[in-house]
């Protein structure tokens, strides 16, 4: 039986707005007109947080913490040098499951000393826009020391290699993810929709900047590698919150185990390009801050057609053509074997 996947929401919280040729029709393979920031800004706008509204008056007090670390960037560097040792069990898990969290990944002084970075970036942002709910920065590496060595830290390439079972990756892009307090969901989906790049041989690692309760808006992992065929017949929704009502509801009816426990300090996740994830809201009154990290296989190209729903992508994949193989000073090989 058919389903209508349309007028399945509330549309209200947030009046929603797409520029130029973005609103012109439902079509996903238009360029995005705009800046990442403001592709960031839109994109959370179409979750639906109509079952578990963000009461902002009543937000959780968190106390604020004085993120500082003696760490010195030798050591920095050091660490982010050394393999992270991955079991055949856990490379199986990540295959099946299509993603995988580790510990210990950092050290909680390697941590704080990100959080510090971070913070410092984040600060001049908000010097232009105090009301945003939701900041986004990308490409740190070209202008800050220590995102540089964490952007193109081996240690972590390595892992996400191994996890991929290829010999080489690249980077496709870092960026920093800040909701403030009071900020709603990030929309379900999967990354192989949103990415430039003509390959399935893709992964993301998400590190929280401070050790996460779920309250704060940690990701949220569906259980299964196939989980994405459940819900790709639902048409992108590119100015409400029914694309998002439905995959929700197509993973409880479906029964889908989903993970929403608490990260630790040094913690870090990767998820597989087909992984479903989602981030939840930030009910505390401390900014949730955390980094990610896009790697892919060395000698993938870049996809046929522009979309929407990558954002400003020739930002972060200069002077390369359609169809053309991924070689450039931005993109680098992080890890080969």
């Amino acid at each position: 039986m058919a389903v209508n996947y349309s007028n399945a929401s509330d549309n209200s919280e947030k009046e929603l707005s797409l520029q130029n040729i973005n609103s012109e029709d439902d079509n996903i393979h238009t360029t995005w007109q705009g800046s990442n920031e403001e592709w960031w800004d839109w994109y959370v706008s179409l979750a639906d947080n109509s079952s578990l509204p963000v009461n902002k008056e009543k937000l959780i007090h968190f106390p604020n913490i004085a993120f500082k670390s003696s760490l010195s960037i030798e050591d920095f560097k050091q660490q982010l040098a050394e393999p992270y040792p991955l079991s055949e069990q856990q490379i199986e898990q990540f295959k099946t499951e299509s993603y995988i969290r580790l510990k210990n990944v950092l050290s909680p002084e390697a941590v704080y000393l990100l959080r510090q970075e971070a913070q410092y970036l984040l600060n001049r942002c908000r010097q232009s826009n105090p009301s945003q709910q939701f900041f986004n920065i990308e490409m740190m590496w070209l202008e800050n020391e220590v995102m540089r060595e964490f952007a193109l830290s081996s240690r972590l390439a390595r892992i996400a290699a191994e996890l991929l079972e290829v010999s080489s990756v690249r980077l496709y892009h870092d960026n920093v993810l800040c909701k403030n307090p009071g900020c709603g969901r990030t929309p379900w989906h999967y990354d192989l929709h949103h990415f430039p790049i003509a390959s399935t041989n893709i992964c993301s690692h998400w590190l929280p900047l401070q050790a996460m309760p779920w309250e704060m808006g940690i990701i949220e992992f569906a259980c299964g590698m196939e989980v994405y065929k459940i819900i790709e017949q639902v048409p992108c929704d590119k100015s409400g919150k029914t694309e998002d009502f439905w995959i929700a509801r197509l993973l409880q009816s479906n029964n889908i185990k989903i993970n929403r426990d608490p990260f630790e300090l040094g913690e870090i996740s990767f998820h597989h390009g087909f992984n479903v994830h989602g981030a939840a809201a930030n009910r505390t009154t401390q900014p949730r801050m955390a980094i990610t990290k896009i790697y892919f296989e060395n000698g993938d190209r870049l996809i046929n057609s522009s979309k929407i729903t990558s954002g400003s992508w020739r930002k972060f994949i200069p002077n390369t053509k359609p169809s053309e193989m991924i070689s450039n000073p931005y993109n680098f090989i992080l890890y080969s074997v």
